[in-house]
């Protein structure tokens, strides 16, 4: 436990820039819907729904690089990215597979372990 706090800045940098990658879900939504998911999103709700996903999910890894070098801010930036990474998860496993084969899958497990470190983080600092 007391490798994450004292590795924290890192880490939050680290997990910040992976979860920042979906902003190529902005630029190029139905590609990377397809690698990601094997499935697009057809037509123009679609589109934006996919869009502003990404968007956000991006913005959730920017609050990760920021909460690293803005200690005041870690709290809440961990708080928002566990409450997604955990959602999105679910999600996911609710589907009984569909979706996690190939990227989707590693997504999965890289939000698994993001998630355990941000959680191992706010046990030391605000659990017990």
């Amino acid at each position: 436990m007391t490798w994450v706090v004292d590795n924290i800045q890192a880490i939050l940098v680290v997990c910040g820039l992976l979860t920042a990658t979906m902003l190529q879900f902005v630029f190029m939504p139905s590609r990377a819907a397809r690698s990601t998911y094997g499935e697009t999103v057809d037509g123009a709700l679609g589109d934006v729904v996919i869009r502003g996903w990404g968007l956000l999910i991006a913005l959730t890894g920017g609050m990760l690089v920021w909460a690293a070098f803005h200690p005041e801010t870690r709290t809440l930036a961990i708080g928002v990215a566990l409450i997604s990474k955990i959602f999105y998860m679910g999600q996911l496993m609710a589907k009984r597979g569909r979706f996690l084969r190939g990227m989707a899958g590693m997504t999965v497990v890289l939000d698994l372990i993001m998630a355990a470190l941000l959680a191992t983080w706010m046990w030391a600092e605000h659990g017990a």
